[in-house]
């Protein structure tokens, strides 16, 4: 079993009840080579997990499932200081043992015993994780921004 420490940057434009919304998130995430497929777990947002018959499936539904959320939270939003909130805590919710695995999958990266030559590597710096939501009464194109995925050391 391998496990990869996963960053991961979303930017979406959430709809809610009266408002639009930005939101940006760099995440992390743990995904494993279980051998017989691949699992993508949470670590901020915590509460996600998603799997496919390759890497790449896994992270597509592992992006799904968190775009789902953020829609679902719109949908029960009454206003967007409601949204904002209920996002911010969703990306709050820390996975604590996977958060673990994913400093041990680190530390395995920076010996060089992990190897993902499909992603870029970026330094693992905990200053850089967070979500950001911004109520969008001006939209311009300078908000959109293209999903990232790399591999933490």
């Amino acid at each position: 079993m391998t496990r990869y420490p996963i960053l991961f940057g979303f930017r979406d434009l959430v709809a809610g009840n009266g408002f639009a919304a930005g939101v940006g998130v760099n995440g992390r995430a743990l995904l494993v080579d279980e051998g017989d497929g691949f699992w993508m777990y949470g670590v901020n947002p915590g509460g996600l997990a998603a799997g496919g018959a390759n890497h790449g499936e896994a992270q597509a539904e592992f992006r799904q499932g968190y775009r789902s959320v953020l829609f679902d939270i719109a949908a029960q939003a009454a206003d967007f200081d409601s949204f904002r909130r209920e996002v911010q805590s969703f990306f709050a919710e820390t996975n604590e043992s996977t958060e673990r695995d994913w400093n041990e999958a680190v530390a395995e990266v920076r010996k060089g015993n992990v190897v993902a030559d499909w992603l870029p590597t970026r330094t693992a710096d905990p200053a850089n994780f967070g979500i950001d939501v911004v109520l969008l009464e001006h939209p311009k194109p300078s908000l959109n921004g293209l999903d990232q995925a790399e591999l933490a050391a």
